[in-house]
């Protein structure tokens, strides 16, 4: 598990020494000890914490000590990095021995007669889900792996690898070699739609209709190949694991229907909160009912989206993301960053009396539906945090009262109370203007936010809770609880990040006509060379396409890699969403995308962006905001740089005319504007220069 707490028996390297938490104290310090030297010293938890987040401390898991020296870089000893390294089978073999050991973990004295009731409570379940369907083979299986022995087994292999899924994989390294299949990929791709074709059907089907139709189509396919290519047919055995590997509840729903599936698997009803910090958080989206102004003209720029993570247990918002993006799984990484991270220069960047004290990965994380929250990015990430992530059904927000109470809240005690504000609904905002009377500057958002979250809701009572959220997590941290912390800060941004594949080539990765390198390019060489011509998985932040990281599956590392030589000033502040816009449009012109042409397109459409500040119209005006905040996190937009943003605002005098383009971007008519019709489609747009003209046209007859 990637989530670490500083507990007795933690192991970590600190400035590239090997300590072990030998004590707790009380007033939130502990006793580290030296691996080697038998050094002990007391510290501060706040202190560790702190110097995970710098990059100075990361952890280990126990019984590693041997090779710490060695292999620094490492974060977990597992033989997958990530769940998609691994077959998906034997994913879902681990999260079936999870979903069997669960109840077991959380049991203080657990005793034999605790397993043997497991073993028969498991059996009892696969024996009504095989009556349900007999010609199902997987609840065989399943029913002769479960035993009071293998149960002990799995929660040894649990807690020797430090408490994380990848420990429950079965090992399959003489079984078809290590992360490969054992049948030839034609094969497997010929079973697979077999399966896909036959077994999600509501009629009875057997394994053997299955195993026959593989086996004709695989002798159809020889008749087209030379002897030396023809497929070997597949054992029956071969064919039981491929649909063993299949989800069940999407079979049980192919069988029986949907409806019946959700009422087995789904659980419906009121929620129990938890009693502690982190071990139930909710996360939602929201429009937030407040038009904002542009820091530039005092012009307004439109509503932001809200992105929450709260804390159930204590009533504490964890950490928050606003901006003009739209829902999206940007916008929940920007959050869930926001959320794990601590918030220590709050007072200082913001001007708030108290200090942000909520932090800290989740144990379970609770989301709705969306397309945002069902993405395998968040799964996984989620997953590697030691975080479960919980999807509630269709249609019940009452299942995530207390964020859907918060988003309420943030509008009724702090939007609705400032000037702009859109009010919930058009009978409450009856004739008020919401766009003329608007005031509130973009960089000034973040702020009132803090002095909202940190100052307001957090210090007072909560009529749920019983008390006020800050001291119910200062109670928590008294009684000895502690937020766990990822192993590292450059895991997190890589945990949070997006998944590609591309090829490696001698100039380095290629990702969107963007070309990335590493320094010196030593180990990006060695990795394509070991790769022999195999797409590597790659990392990205959809906000950030200065750099990208490339797995390294053989080192079990990622290599980070910077855009290289133009490309470097190119991508700056620019998010994967802008460059699209700015790619379609040379693309539409049918010229070639390097670094000048992507430059020049870029500097001309900040310029049509510019040139449609004087539009008034809200949602004209919140898309061009999108294109100048995106790839700028709300928290990094106002961090610290209040000077500069009051300097934006005064008048500044004027400056020479630039010298003109050596060879100025010259597109033809339409080109623009297909490129801005396409982003579009995604749900935003921006004017060009010929609407912003015919508006001034028509203003200045207006007047005359």
């Amino acid at each position: 598990m990637t989530a670490q707490q500083f507990t007795v028996g933690a192991n970590f390297l600190w400035l590239e020494k090997p300590y072990e938490v030998t004590r707790v104290l009380p007033g939130g310090k502990a006793t580290i000890e030296h691996h080697y030297k038998s050094d002990t010293r007391t510290v501060t938890i706040s202190e560790l914490v702190t110097a995970v987040y710098s990059g100075d401390l990361t952890f280990f898991a126990e019984g590693r000590q041997a090779k710490v020296k060695q292999d620094t870089e490492r974060s977990i000893e597992s033989k997958y990095l990530s769940l998609d390294e691994c077959l998906p089978h034997l994913v879902e073999i681990a999260k079936f021995r999870h979903r069997v050991i669960e109840p077991l973990l959380k049991m203080k004295g657990r005793k034999r007669q605790d397993i043997e009731n497991r073993v028969e409570e498991i059996k009892k379940e696969l024996e009504e889900a095989l009556k349900k369907a007999p010609g199902s083979s997987e609840e065989k299986t399943l029913l002769t792996s479960v035993s009071v022995s293998s149960i002990y087994r799995w929660i040894a292999y649990w807690f020797q690898g430090g408490e994380d899924l990848r420990a429950l994989i079965p090992e399959i390294e003489n079984n078809g070699g290590k992360r490969n299949a054992r049948l030839d990929p034609g094969v497997l791709k010929i079973v697979d739609q077999v399966i896909d074709r036959m077994y999600f059907k509501r009629e009875l089907v057997t394994i053997d209709d299955v195993c026959n139709e593989v086996e004709t189509t695989i002798e159809d396919e020889n008749k087209k190949r030379p002897d030396d290519e023809k497929m070997k047919s597949p054992s029956r055995s071969s064919i039981v694991r491929r649909i063993e590997a299949l989800d069940l509840a999407h079979k049980f729903a192919a069988k029986h229907g949907k409806r019946a599936a959700g009422l087995k698997f789904k659980q419906y009803g009121q929620m129990e909160y938890p009693e502690w910090p982190l071990m139930g958080v909710e996360m939602d989206h929201t429009r937030s009912d407040l038009i904002v102004i542009d820091d530039r003209d005092d012009l307004p720029l439109g509503r932001l989206t809200l992105t929450y993570c709260f804390d159930t247990a204590t009533k504490y918002p964890l950490g928050y993301y606003m901006g003009f993006e739209p829902y999206s799984y940007y916008a929940v990484m920007e959050c869930l960053y926001h959320a794990i991270r601590p918030k220590e220069r709050a007072k200082e960047l913001y001007g708030t009396e108290h200090d942000w004290i909520a932090h800290g990965v989740p144990y379970k994380l609770v989301v709705d539906n969306g397309r945002d929250f069902v993405g395998k990015d968040l799964q996984d990430a989620c997953l590697l945090l030691g975080i479960i992530l919980e999807r509630n059904p269709e249609k019940s927000p009452y299942l995530k009262a207390g964020i859907e109470r918060l988003n309420r809240t943030s509008n009724t005690m702090l939007f609705h109370t400032l000037p702009g504000t859109t009010f919930s609904n058009i009978q409450k905002r009856g004739d008020y203007d919401s766009m003329k009377e608007a005031c509130i500057y973009l960089s000034d958002i973040d702020k009132l936010m803090h002095l909202f979250i940190v100052d307001k809701y957090a210090e007072r009572f909560h009529r749920g809770l019983g008390g006020i959220p800050a001291r119910r997590w200062e109670l928590a941290i008294e009684a000895g609880f502690e937020p766990r912390v990822p192993e590292s800060a450059a895991q997190l941004d890589v945990l949070l990040s997006r998944t590609g594949y591309r090829d490696l080539w001698h100039y380095g990765v290629d990702f969107e006509s963007i070309r990335y390198n590493a320094p010196g390019g030593g180990d990006l060489t060695l990795l394509r060379t070991r790769l022999k011509g195999e797409p590597a998985k790659i990392k990205y932040h959809p906000g950030d396409l200065s750099r990208i990281n490339v797995f390294d599956p053989f080192e079990n590392r990622y290599i980070e890699l910077k855009a290289t030589g133009p490309y470097q000033e190119y991508t700056q502040d620019l998010s994967l969403w802008k460059h699209k816009v700015i790619r379609d449009s040379i693309l539409q012109e049918k010229r070639s995308v390097n670094p000048v042409a992507l430059g020049r397109a870029k500097r001309k459409m900040q310029e049509i962006v510019d040139a449609g500040r004087n539009r008034r119209r809200a949602s004209t005006r919140s898309r061009g905001g999108r294109w100048d905040t995106s790839g700028k996190p709300t928290r990094e937009i106002n961090n610290g740089k209040q000077e500069k943003q009051e300097m934006a605002r005064q008048p500044t005098p004027e400056s020479p005319p630039a010298p003109p383009s050596a060879a100025p971007l010259l597109l033809p008519p339409g080109v623009l504007e297909a490129s801005i019709e396409t982003a579009e489609s995604e749900g935003w747009s921006i004017v060009h220069a010929q609407t912003v003209q015919r508006d001034k046209s028509e203003k200045a007859e207006r007047s005359l």
